[in-house]
C-alpha cells in the first residue's frame, strides 16, 4: 500500500499528530519535510547496523533535542510514521505496551532484523561535560555537532586518534551520529583536567 499523509492517529497511548498541525508549530515553521505514514512499515522490525543518534523530532535536531545513543546492532520496531530519509521508532526494548516512547533517527543507519551486528569500532567514552564537535582538532575549526553531558562517545578508532595543539590541548577524533568525524577537546588548555571518562562500548 503505497504512503499516505500522516493523519491524527494514536497508537497505544502515543499520539501523532497531524502535518498541518506540525506546520503551525513555531519550532517547526522553517521544516519542509512531509511527514507519512507506510501501513506497511507499522511494527516492522529494524536493526541498526551503526550507532545511531535518535532525536524527538524528524528535523533530528538541534542537539538539545536528542534523545540519546542506540549501539549497532539494536533492533527497534518501526510506528510506520516516515519522513525522508528519517524513520520514527518505538523505543525501549521492542516489546509494545500501551505507554512507550518513541524517537527519530536516520534511516540509512536501518537494516533489517537478523543480521549480524557490525564489529565495535572505536573506543568509547562518557561526556562529563557538553561537548563542541569540531571540524578539525582546534578551538577554530567548524562546529559540526555536540554531545550534551553523559552522553555516549566514541572515538574513531581504538585506540583513539589523539592530537595536542600548540595551548596543549588534546584533541580526540571522533565519529559522530551521522558516521562522519569530528573533533572535541578531550582536556582543557596545557592538557590539564579531563571532558571525558572511557567507558564499555555498548
Amino acid at each position: 500500500m503505497p504512503p499516505k499523509m500522516l493523519r491524527n492517529f494514536s497508537f497505544g497511548a502515543i499520539a501523532l499528530v497531524s502535518a498541518s498541525t506540525l506546520a503551525v508549530a513555531p519550532a517547526l515553521a522553517q521544516e519542509t519535510r512531509p511527514l507519512t505514514e507506510n501501513p506497511t512499515l507499522i511494527r516492522g522490525c529494524r536493526q541498526l547496523n551503526q550507532a545511531a543518534e535518535v532525536f524527538d523530532n524528524s528535523t533530528l535536531g538541534p542537539v538539545s533535542n536528542r534523545i540519546g545513543t542506540l549501539a549497532a546492532g539494536t533492533r527497534v520496531t518501526l510506528t510506520g510514521a516516515v519522513a525522508t530519509g528519517r524513520a520514527q521508532v518505538f523505543l525501549g526494548g521492542g516489546t509494545l505496551s500501551p505507554i512507550q516512547p518513541v524517537g527519530w533517527l536516520n534511516a540509512a543507519n536501518l537494516g533489517p532484523c537478523g543480521g549480524t551486528p557490525p564489529p565495535p569500532t572505536g573506543a568509547c567514552f562518557r561526556a562529563d561535560t557538553a561537548l563542541v564537535v569540531r571540524s578539525g582538532p582546534s578551538a577554530g575549526s567548524a562546529t559540526v555537532a555536540g554531545y550534551n553531558q553523559n552522553d555516549l562517545v566514541r572515538a574513531s578508532t581504538n585506540p583513539p586518534t589523539q592530537q595536542t595543539t600548540s595551548d596543549g590541548r588534546r584533541w580526540m577524533q571522533v565519529r559522530i551520529y551521522n558516521g562522519s568525524l569530528g573533533w572535541i577537546a578531550r582536556t582543557g588548555p596545557g592538557g590539564v583536567g579531563s571532558n571525558v571518562t572511557p567507558t564499555s562500548c555498548p
